[in-house]
C-alpha cells in the first residue's frame, strides 16, 4: 500500500441545504414580542453531499458522514463559533460554545447534530433573522477535519454499481471526525470553500481512488496469478490421476487375460490328460 495522501485541507467544510438543516426563528414564547433564538441541524448523518469532483469524466464522488462520526466529548471539548459564511470577522459572530459552555447550544442526536443560539443585539443577528424570516438563506454549514489517515475508523471508500451521465459513483464515508470549528448559516449553497481549495480537495481524493483501484488491481492481478496456478495444479493432479488409473486400469486387464491364458492352458492339459487316459484304456483292452 503506498503512503496514504491527504483528501485535502486540513480544514473542511460541508454545506446541508435547507431543506435538511431546517433552520428557522422559533416561535416566540408567552410574554415575548419577538423571538431570537435560531435552530437547525448544521450536521446531518447518511445524506450524501453535492459532488466533491464535478470536473472529473469518469467519477463522481459523494460524501457521507456516517452515525457515530461525531463523539460526545468532542462537541464538549471544542471551540466552536456559530457564524456567518464562515466569516472570521468579529462582527459576524452570532453564538460561541467553548468547551461545553457559550450562547450556542449543540445536541448529539442519532440521525444529526441540532443546534440552538438566542442571537445578540447586533447589526448581523438582526439582519440574518430578517433573512431566515423571509426565506432567503440557502441552509447551513459546519467546518471540520476528518480522520482520513485512519483507513479503516476514519474515513473509506466504497466503489459503487451506480452511473451518473456514464460515470462511477463512488462514496467517501466519514466515519471519524476529528475536530469542530464552527457552524454557519450560509447564502450560498455550495461548499464554502474557494474553488482552489475545493479543486485540490477533489484532486487528492482523486488520487487516493486512483491509489486504491491500483492496490486492488494488483490485488486482483495476485488473485488472478494465484487461481491461474492452482488451475494448473489441479488439472495436472487430474492428468496426472487418469494416467495413473489408466496405468492401473491397463494393469489390471493385463493381469486378468494373463489369468484367463493360464486357466485356458490349464483346461488344455486336463483335457489333454483325459484324452491320453482315454487312449491307454482303450489300448489295454484291445491288446
Amino acid at each position: 500500500m503506498e503512503k496514504p495522501l491527504t483528501d485535502g485541507p486540513i480544514l473542511r467544510q460541508r454545506f446541508i441545504p435547507i431543506e435538511d438543516c431546517g433552520l428557522h426563528v422559533r416561535e416566540a414564547a408567552d410574554g415575548q414580542t419577538e423571538s431570537r433564538r435560531v435552530d437547525g441541524r448544521p450536521i446531518v448523518f447518511g445524506v450524501r453531499s453535492r459532488n466533491l469532483t464535478p470536473w472529473s469524466s469518469d467519477r463522481v464522488v459523494y460524501e457521507v458522514l456516517e452515525a457515530g462520526c461525531i463523539a460526545p466529548d468532542l462537541i464538549q471539548r471544542s471551540d466552536i463559533v456559530f457564524n456567518i459564511n464562515h466569516s472570521t470577522k468579529v462582527t459576524d459572530i452570532l453564538g460561541r460554545r467553548r468547551r461545553g459552555q457559550g450562547t450556542l447550544d449543540l445536541t448529539l442526536r442519532e440521525s444529526h447534530v441540532e443546534s440552538s443560539c438566542e442571537l445578540p443585539m447586533t447589526s448581523c443577528a438582526n439582519d440574518t433573522l430578517e433573512l431566515i424570516k423571509r426565506g432567503d438563506i440557502s441552509g447551513m454549514s459546519f467546518a471540520f477535519s476528518d480522520d482520513w489517515e485512519d483507513t479503516e475508523n476514519g474515513v473509506s471508500y466504497e466503489r459503487t454499481n451506480e452511473l451518473v451521465d456514464g460515470k462511477v459513483v463512488w462514496i467517501r464515508h466519514v466515519k471519524k471526525i476529528t475536530e469542530l470549528y464552527d457552524v454557519a448559516i450560509v447564502t450560498n449553497p455550495a461548499y464554502e470553500q474557494t474553488s482552489v481549495a475545493l479543486r485540490e480537495l477533489g484532486e487528492n481524493i482523486l488520487k487516493r481512488i486512483d491509489a486504491i483501484e491500483r492496490d486492488n488491481n494488483q490485488d486482483d492481478q495476485q488473485r488472478e496469478a494465484e487461481d491461474a496456478a492452482k488451475r494448473e495444479d489441479e488439472e495436472k493432479a487430474a492428468q496426472e490421476a487418469a494416467e495413473a488409473a489408466q496405468r492401473e486400469a491397463e494393469a489390471k486387464a493385463k493381469a486378468e487375460a494373463e489369468e484367463k491364458e493360464r486357466e485356458a492352458q490349464q483346461r488344455h492339459m486336463v483335457q489333454r490328460a483325459h484324452l491320453q487316459r482315454q487312449q491307454d484304456v482303450e489300448s489295454y483292452f484291445i491288446n
